[in-house]
């Protein structure tokens, strides 16, 4: 055989064994869309353990018959002060913090109202109200209804509404027969609405309830103090009793950006947690609101936090916050307020949004002094911190 045949033998061979095209290969099967079922797993285990979490919540601080002890700051800062009444209408209570008297009983000498903030309280005014006395200054704080250490005031009773079986039960059958017969409906009268009642937590009752206590205090005219979210209750109260009122400063004080999140206790199971354990409480306070608070003022403010009814107090003050308040348009709406002098600390240190929200505030009120201090959003607790009282003054 010649070569050249012998060389096409062998290629056709080698045609024979291996295809001259060769398929391409099967292309991946595409990802399967997830499905409910495929999802359910995950949201039974989370159902599962916000269960078990909230079941074993309340045995991380097994609650006694008998309060626990008030720690020995707050128990100090309650036995200066005094808890009354002010209203005889349910759920308007106030209380005074008082930790020196002035002098001599000079009624001459400045006398200084104080409005805490939101879950401040009196106690964490209580190093400016000793600065105060110590100067012959009559200094006074009062915590806010269902806040610090007042009472918690009573829920409001739900209105009664008629229904058609009480109808019925009241007039008898044949009563509702007769009428279904000639009208075609069941007797059913139903009560107008009654307005909504005010909350105690809103500025208006808050407002309210300060003038009852500085007419019972008897210590107006006074420089009045308002304090982070006191804002709204303390304007209320100046624009209804401008004769009360020698002049208005500001600490921080905003009607709608309160330095402590109240929301977080809103949260069920979160603010149970954050509230029974000391380091979480303590460490949401210092992002918050101070970042110089010790652990034994912390536990001061949480153990107020913890008594009864409070952490509510707190959450309702907090929903009923006037947003809509403007300090412009309050500051310009007679002629008492404008001529009343005014005078805002802020905070230059705590964060560009801050200092931000302090230039809105001084554009608000052109007229009045303004001041950068150096402490957080509750500059009170700082020790390094003294409101200029001369400034106040």
């Amino acid at each position: 055989m010649a070569p050249a045949d012998a060389r096409a033998a062998a290629d056709g061979a080698s045609d024979e064994g291996t295809p001259a095209h060769a398929p391409p290969p099967r292309p991946p099967p595409p990802p399967r869309p997830l499905s409910l079922a495929s999802a359910l797993p995950f949201w039974f285990y989370l159902a599962v353990a916000v269960s078990l979490l909230a079941l074993l919540l309340p045995r991380i601080s097994p609650s006694s018959s008998s309060p626990a002890p008030l720690p020995p700051l707050l128990h100090g800062h309650l036995a200066s002060g005094s808890v009354f009444k002010v209203d005889p209408a349910p759920g308007l209570f106030a209380v005074t913090s008082r930790p020196a008297a002035a002098t001599g009983g000079d009624s001459t000498a400045p006398r200084v109202l104080i409005l805490p903030g939101l879950a401040a309280g009196s106690f964490s005014f209580r190093r400016v109200l000793s600065s105060l006395s110590s100067r012959g200054i009559l200094a006074a704080a009062l915590d806010l209804p269902g806040q610090g250490l007042a009472p918690a005031p009573p829920a409001a009773p739900a209105p009664a509404r008629t229904s058609a079986l009480r109808e019925i039960m009241d007039r008898g059958i044949f009563h509702a027969f007769e009428h279904l017969v000639q009208t075609g409906e069941v007797p059913y009268q139903e009560e107008p609405a009654a307005p909504p009642a005010l909350s105690p937590h809103g500025p208006a009752e808050a407002a309210a309830a300060v003038a009852r206590a500085v007419e019972a205090l008897g210590v107006a005219p006074v420089h009045l103090v308002l304090h982070d979210s006191s804002l709204a209750a303390g304007a209320a109260f100046v624009s209804a009793n401008p004769g009360a009122v020698r002049s208005v400063t500001l600490v921080d004080a905003t009607a709608s950006l309160p330095a402590f999140p109240a929301a977080v206790f809103d949260v069920p199971v979160l603010g149970k947690l954050v509230l029974r354990v000391p380091a979480l409480f303590r460490g949401l306070v210092r992002l918050c609101c101070v970042r110089g608070m010790g652990a034994e003022e912390a536990e001061a403010h949480r153990a107020a936090m913890r008594g009864e009814g409070r952490t509510h107090g707190v959450i309702e003050a907090w929903k009923a916050m006037n947003h809509s308040f403007q300090l412009g348009e309050w500051r310009g709406s007679s002629d008492e307020l404008r001529r009343l002098p005014m005078m805002v600390l802020w905070s230059g240190s705590w964060s560009d949004m801050w200092i931000d929200e302090g230039k809105k505030v001084a554009a608000s009120l052109p007229d009045a002094k303004f001041v950068y201090h150096s402490g957080g959003r509750w500059p009170q607790v700082s020790d390094d911190l003294s409101l200029p009282i001369n400034c106040i003054l």
